[in-house]
């Protein structure tokens, strides 16, 4: 089975998202909007912050919120 951080990607790259990834960070955008995830290892995120137009909108520390935004 894939790990959390790969299986969103994957999901994410169907729905139209481009992803951008470091060490431990990634970006996902599409259109004017961008989600930043940080991973702790590829199973557990340490936090996500939503942006709009480059402003922040909203932060949280749940997986099950970052994949609601992504769905979208």
């Amino acid at each position: 089975m894939a790990d959390e951080r790969s299986a969103l990607a994957e999901r994410t790259a169907e729905t139209g998202w481009t992803r951008h990834q470091d060490d431990r960070v990634d970006v996902y955008m599409r259109g004017t909007a961008r989600v930043r995830v940080i991973w702790q290892g590829d199973d557990v995120i340490s936090g996500s912050s939503r942006f709009q137009d480059d402003i922040m909108e909203s932060y949280t520390r749940e997986l099950d919120t970052v994949r609601a935004w992504l769905a979208g």
